[in-house]
């Protein structure tokens, strides 16, 4: 049989999968020791399937590998003393057989251990996809509410109401915006100054001398803050009240307030 025929019979392929018996593995390392174009395809087979375990597979540990090859070096060894001697050799079947157990015994372990890994990961990811939605769920209300207030101060209805510092802060300010016809009011404390540990600014209306609690604001916070809206009041009014506030002025601790 010349070289190109024997190329053809697919015996290099079961060659290098291990699927040779004793006499089909003579033929081929014949074959190869006659011909380099053999012996250059055997190592252009064998690079290629070790390029395909390498992006693909799971490999498994350098002790495990070190195991099979030595099992490998011995069979070699006595398929080699088998062939020198005379009598009856033990097929290439039966060790290669082991071996190949060896490597998928091995393989089996490996996978189980990626896939559980996989699925910890999985599940790692999904978890911070979770946490990924709920934030972009706030961002969105926040983003909502932002927009909500922007068309509340662009509105006709909308009426600013500064509120001017007291004796008892001369540099304290505040400004309000109330609409009566969405019955919703803005304020902006960023002015006021920061108070004392176990304090907090409330804000009252006027109406008809009586002063109505539209709520306990939040000095730290930026920007504009939503607040109760009462009708008819006549002026805006904000004291410094304990902490969680009071169920009626402190007026001795009137910082800012403005007519409406």
């Amino acid at each position: 049989m010349n070289k190109d025929k024997f190329l053809q019979t697919g015996l290099l392929e079961q060659y290098i999968l291990g699927l040779t018996d004793e006499e089909e593995t003579a033929v081929v390392k014949q074959y190869a020791e006659t011909f380099p174009e053999v012996q250059a395809e055997i190592d252009q087979m064998r690079e290629a399937m070790d390029q395909y375990a390498k992006q693909y597979a799971v490999m498994p540990p350098e002790e495990l590998k070190a195991r099979v090859m030595q099992g490998v070096d011995r069979a070699d060894q006595r398929s080699d003393r088998d062939a020198a001697s005379p009598g009856p050799s033990p097929s290439g079947t039966n060790w290669l057989g082991a071996i190949l157990l060896t490597v998928l015994a091995g393989a089996s372990v490996f996978l189980y251990k990626s896939k559980t890994s996989a699925e910890l990961e999985l599940a790692s990811l999904e978890s911070r996809y979770a946490l990924f939605q709920d934030e972009c769920e706030r961002e969105k209300a926040a983003l909502r509410q932002q927009q909500q207030v922007f068309a509340t101060l662009k509105h006709e209805a909308t009426v600013p109401v500064r509120l001017q510092a007291t004796s008892l802060n001369p540099n304290a300010q505040a400004v309000a915006y109330l609409n009566g016809l969405e019955k919703v009011a803005y304020i902006n404390t960023g002015m006021l100054p920061e108070l004392p540990a176990g304090k907090t600014y409330q804000l009252w209306a006027d109406v008809e001398g009586e002063m109505i609690n539209m709520g306990v604001l939040n000095h730290h916070a930026d920007g504009l803050q939503a607040v109760t809206y009462i009708d008819h009041a006549e002026s805006l009014n904000i004291t410094i009240e304990p902490q969680g506030g009071s169920t009626a002025p402190t007026v001795a601790q009137l910082i800012v307030n403005g007519e409406v």
